[in-house]
């Protein structure tokens, strides 16, 4: 099953998901090297896709990606004595490229897949920049559904 229903929307189980922010992908897409994307909340759940991952790849790629944050948040608490110490970004080298993942405040995350002649500090400006862009959207949409509080 593909990710994407015939108006682009990435799905999940079926229907389109209630704040798709593939939107925030494009930009990364666009950059020489870079394969595909996922957007998760931060508990592992898929906010979004790029048109080339499935359904079931990206839920895989959100909830590992999840683990992997939360991993990289207990061995800074752990090594970092006590030291207030929030991760910015991961970058994970592999065979066959590089797969970097950054938070996007406490409620998301971006990770994309790239190849390995993507130029990485190209990418991981990019992605802060789409981190920004994604953390003020997602504070735009809270606000939209809580009455009374304004973005």
């Amino acid at each position: 099953m593909d990710a994407h229903s015939a108006s682009g929307r990435v799905q999940a189980k079926g229907r389109p998901l209630p704040l798709d922010v593939s939107w925030v992908l494009s930009p990364l897409l666009a950059l020489p090297g870079v394969a595909s994307g996922v957007v998760l909340s931060r508990d592992g759940l898929i906010l979004g896709g790029s048109a080339n991952v499935t359904t079931e790849s990206g839920e895989r790629a959100a909830a590992m990606t999840s683990s992997v944050l939360g991993a990289a948040r207990a061995l800074c608490a752990g090594l970092g004595n006590g030291a207030d110490d929030e991760v910015v970004d991961i970058v994970i080298s592999a065979g066959n490229g590089y797969y970097y993942v950054a938070p996007a405040g406490d409620r998301a995350a971006i990770v994309v897949a790239a190849t390995g002649g993507v130029n990485i500090g190209t990418l991981a400006y990019e992605v802060q920049l789409q981190v920004q862009k994604l953390i003020k959207a997602l504070d735009e949409a809270s606000a939209a559904r809580t009455p009374g509080v304004r973005a």
